[in-house]
């Protein structure tokens, strides 16, 4: 996973006069743990910045499955996408805590847009990285082993705390729901994590992981991409 890719607040990435005006505009919202925030494929509202609190990223299949993509925290936001483009949100979000969130409709980012026209330029470039990271993500998912993908998991993960700007990369996940992100049983997730952790990784606590090396899991990662492979 490149450096980087994790790293989707373009909000905090705009010019101040710029970024002021949009937090201004956004409300104030509370939620309470549980709470459906938005649900995917249904009629996007706006878009949702987090104060305070977690929200879980994910989709269900009609037979029950689920996929978790991430879990966000302060300063992150989720419904760019469909904000942008007018479309139906591309996933569920569900409140992991009680949350503090400020939202930004719709019709005021397209006031904003017109008022800046630079703002297109932000607005494409963050587009442009959720693209990137997808693709990154397509390839660890679907030809990557499961050493790989539980690296690059954490990886990016842990790369959202830096960007939070937390000293420690303590990441509050249950193995069962990373074993849910990389399409993994909780005990195949937790033989890798094993294996981590004697390689000085990670280490693993009841409900949380603490990551000690995320170059170390990025190497894990690339070591079986096509150029770490060139490179081995």
């Amino acid at each position: 996973m490149a450096k980087g890719a994790e790293n989707l607040n373009w909000i905090d990435a705009l010019p101040d006069e710029m970024r002021d005006d949009v937090v201004s505009q956004m409300k104030p919202l509370r939620v309470k743990e549980g709470a459906l925030i938005c649900e995917r494929f249904s009629p996007v509202k706006g878009i949702f910045r987090i104060v305070s609190g977690s929200v879980r990223m994910f989709s269900l299949a009609p037979d029950g499955r689920e996929l978790i993509y991430k879990y966000n925290g302060p300063g992150e936001s989720f419904g760019d996408l469909a904000t942008i483009d007018g479309g139906p949100y591309t996933v569920s979000s569900e409140a992991v805590t009680d949350c503090e969130l400020l939202f930004l409709a719709r019709s005021q980012l397209n006031d904003l847009r017109q008022k800046y026209p630079a703002l297109e330029t932000v607005l494409l470039g963050y587009v442009a990285k959720i693209a990137r990271t997808s693709i990154m993500s397509l390839e660890v998912a679907t030809i990557f082993p499961l050493q790989a993908r539980v690296a690059s998991r954490l990886a990016f993960l842990a790369a959202g705390e830096r960007a939070r700007g937390s000293s420690v990369m303590e990441l509050k996940i249950a193995q069962k729901d990373l074993g849910v992100m990389v399409g993994a049983s909780r005990q195949a997730v937790n033989k890798v994590l094993s294996e981590f952790q004697s390689m000085g990784l990670v280490e693993t606590h009841y409900g949380s992981l603490r990551i000690t090396d995320i170059d170390g899991l990025r190497r894990q990662t690339m070591r079986f991409s096509s150029a770490g492979a060139r490179h081995a």
